[in-house]
């Protein structure tokens, strides 16, 4: 079953005989293991019902109203950061608007530092539809763990839904620590037959997304020139690592030149060696999308090691193939990092 479930499962499942079904009913306590993000408070009586971190992450914050074209949803203005990256997402008691909510939070937050730096509410944000779903406006904003790993029967999936009302965002900065945080609240919609709907639409759901900068750990080690050849001699290719790019460009990034430095070693030592250079991501995004960015990537290796190192063109080929040749499961930021790679593949 697709995992975007909030924009179709959500909507559409209710069918005859679903009644029968448990349901999902309106959490009274924080689930199993869950705490607060730290250094975030949540709005008094809030139940908090989904929790993702990770130590490095970059996010890209909308900061106009989105637009959804081709099953690809932007925003011609965001803010981005990169460092530790928190999410929380609570359920608030009853009778409280989204907007309330975020007037809280924005308080709560300001004594410490942020201020407001964009805002706006329903279609403004281009929630045209209501959706809180993978086309929509929150996908800019929530971790595409939110996504991937909640079921439709959990109460973070019932605390979202299709035609929610009342949304609203707001994106705070502080400019001295350099800290981001988004927030988002709506009334919940039409989830499923597996929800409490009754219940769930009584309170208004909140995300609370915060950045925190922070050097990312440099854990990829560069393979040698004679790691180069021994892994292509034992199995004709070879995944390199070192080689780093921005989300969703294709630019090369500074911290690349030693692995091209190796690759270009390589090729100087083996005259004759020709290489398809293949440009692997992971699953985030649409397929085209990621085959297109994957091939640009590959060829912006390609060139480099033309340009600079004097390696003739016909040698290499370049090639990218998306999220199609996986190494590990995406379902994890750990597998997604695999999976994003360059191979060098022996012609």
């Amino acid at each position: 079953m697709s995992r975007f479930f909030i924009l179709l499962i959500a909507c559409f499942s209710l069918y005859t005989g679903a009644a029968n079904a448990r349901e999902t009913e309106v959490p009274k306590t924080d689930l199993k293991g869950l705490t607060d993000p730290p250094g975030l408070a949540r709005y008094a009586g809030s139940v908090l019902i989904y929790r993702d971190d990770v130590a490095y992450d970059e996010v890209k914050f909308p900061m106009s109203r989105t637009v959804t074209t081709e099953l690809k949803t932007s925003a011609t203005r965001s803010l981005g950061r990169s460092g530790q990256r928190s999410a929380a997402l609570y359920i608030t008691p009853a009778g409280r608007t989204a907007l309330e909510l975020v007037r809280n939070y924005q308080q709560a937050l300001k004594p410490g530092g942020f201020e407001t730096v964009f805002e706006c509410a329903g279609e403004a944000c281009g929630m045209d539809r209501g959706h809180i779903g993978l086309y929509d406006f929150p996908v800019l904003v929530m971790p595409s763990t939110y996504w991937n790993f909640i079921d439709e029967a959990t109460p973070a999936a019932c605390a979202g839904g299709a035609f929610v009302g009342e949304f609203r965002y707001a994106l705070l900065d502080n400019k001295t620590t350099g800290a981001l945080v988004a927030v988002m609240a709506w009334k919940p919609g039409d989830s499923s037959v597996y929800c409490a709907e009754a219940e769930f639409k009584k309170r208004s759901t909140v995300a609370i997304i915060k950045v925190e900068p922070k050097a990312r750990e440099q854990n990829v080690e560069t393979l040698s020139a004679t790691d180069l050849s021994a892994s292509l001699t034992a199995t004709g290719k070879v995944a390199v690592y070192g080689i780093l790019f921005d989300t969703n460009k294709a630019d090369l990034k500074p911290e690349s030149k030693a692995s091209l430095d190796q690759i270009a070693t390589l090729l100087k030592q083996q005259a004759t060696t020709k290489l398809h250079v293949v440009g692997h991501t992971d699953n985030v995004g649409a397929l085209p999308a990621n085959i297109d960015l994957s091939k640009r990537r590959a060829d912006a290796v390609a060139a480099a090691l033309s340009k600079d190192y004097a390696i003739a063109r016909d040698r290499l080929t370049a090639n990218g193939v998306g999220s199609l040749a996986p190494v590990a499961s995406n379902a994890s930021d750990a597998g997604k990092a695999k999976n994003r790679r360059v191979e060098l593949v022996l012609q």
